[in-house]
């Protein structure tokens, strides 16, 4: 397909979510049915052990090579490395980066392609901590590690984003591909926010709900994430005192 052609390159990493694949397939149908824009939908199986590779392949068999793609990495990576694995693979002027539990809905895509063009933003981000964002059903935990970290870091950088940890954006191309960030796993959410707006690119939120997942368990390692936003925001504090 002609890069001409694709307006959007839709990116689902996927680690052990077989339990849940055929959920996750019947709202990319939604969000399909109703999305007007060229678009290819690209799924990063992480090196899972269940049979995640195999559910895709039989659902999107017959779309194989034309406007979906399934790369399989042989063994775990981290959430890191299956953007860029993406990115690599994807050929639309703009790119979106969902999660594969659906914990936030697909179909918020549609509305937030219509604003990053319509405020000519870099990046678009659901944000459930925005005033007018919510949560339903989520652990506690997992809502004050976010928000406690989304609320340091705003204070930290004088940037007023109420959300850093979410994974389900859009970018516009240009601002993302090419970008350097070091990040393996999941703090790779955070690591790209902060090096998007040092180079000066425009950021809007999209007030979303997020939800339990239905599915499957969490992959996020809760202790070693908190270590590694720690680091993360010493480094910042370190470069800001270096000037």
């Amino acid at each position: 397909m002609s890069n001409n052609r694709i307006d959007i390159s839709i990116i689902i990493p996927c680690f052990n979510e077989a339990e849940g694949i055929a959920h996750l397939v019947t709202k990319l149908k939604e969000l399909e049915e109703r999305f007007t824009e060229s678009h290819e939908l690209i799924f990063i199986d992480d090196g899972s052990s269940d049979s995640t590779y195999e559910k895709l392949t039989h659902f999107y068999q017959h779309r194989r090579g034309t406007d979906v793609k399934i790369v399989r990495h042989f063994k775990n990576r981290g959430l890191g490395i299956a953007i860029k694995t993406g990115i690599l693979n994807s050929q639309g002027h703009y790119l979106a980066i969902i999660d594969s539990d659906c914990t936030y809905e697909p179909i918020y895509l549609l509305k937030m392609f219509e604003i990053i063009k319509k405020e000519k933003a870099d990046i678009i981000t659901t944000s459930p901590f925005h005033p007018e964002g919510s949560t339903c059903d989520v652990s506690g935990h997992r809502i004050f590690l976010s928000r406690s970290l989304s609320k340091l870091y705003s204070v930290i950088l004088r940037h007023k984003l109420y959300t850093y940890t979410s994974m389900f954006r859009i970018y516009r191309t240009e601002a993302i591909k090419g970008m350097d960030f070091e990040a393996n796993g999941f703090l790779a959410m955070a690591e790209i926010l902060i090096k998007a707006q040092r180079k000066g690119f425009k950021i809007i939120e999209y007030p979303a709900t997020l939800t339990r997942r239905t599915y499957g368990n969490s992959n996020a390692e809760i202790l070693k994430l908190i270590k590694g936003h720690l680091r993360l925001i010493i480094k910042i504090l370190l470069k800001k005192e270096n000037g």
